[in-house]
């Protein structure tokens, strides 16, 4: 599944992300993302997850590896959702720190535009961070309307 260069710059836009997993008995179990770096091939992304976030979505993946991804902009409700599989997890680098930060602050100033004060959020961690990498293999409209559901 190819992510549009139109797609992918939303993605990476700073948006209302949360990962959806499941586990071995078909429990779910979600998880905020605060960024998403969409790779050159459009073919796979980067989620970046709190590192205290991550341990309960590995054990997930570790037993299915399959993950959706929740994606809404705040101020419009622009919406899409993600399924695919997981292809692997590390430590957020030090390098990729200004890109989560960046889209951190872009999702705080959408809240804003809808009156939620930064100050709501200060409490907030989203440093360190694991990396979870997963290939797209399904991309779906959410964007409420008459296209909500259908295949992107």
């Amino acid at each position: 599944m190819i992510i549009s260069e139109e797609l992918a710059a939303f993605l990476q836009s700073g948006l209302s992300i949360t990962a959806g997993t499941r586990d071995a008995a078909l429990r779910p179990d979600g998880a905020r993302v605060y960024a998403l770096r969409v790779q050159e091939d459009r073919e796979r992304l980067t989620a970046y997850f709190h590192a205290k976030a991550a341990p309960a979505m590995l054990r997930n993946l570790a037993d299915c590896p399959l993950l959706a991804l929740s994606v809404d902009r705040p101020n419009d409700s622009r919406a899409c959702q993600l399924k695919g599989t997981f292809l692997g997890s590390r430590r957020g680098r030090a390098s990729e720190r200004a890109l989560v930060e960046q889209q951190v602050d872009g999702f705080l100033t959408q809240l804003e535009a809808i009156g939620i004060p930064r100050a709501m959020t200060a409490g907030w961690l989203f440093w360190p961070c694991v990396a979870v990498d997963m290939r797209v293999t399904e991309l779906y409209e959410q964007t409420p309307g008459p296209g909500a559901g259908e295949p992107l």
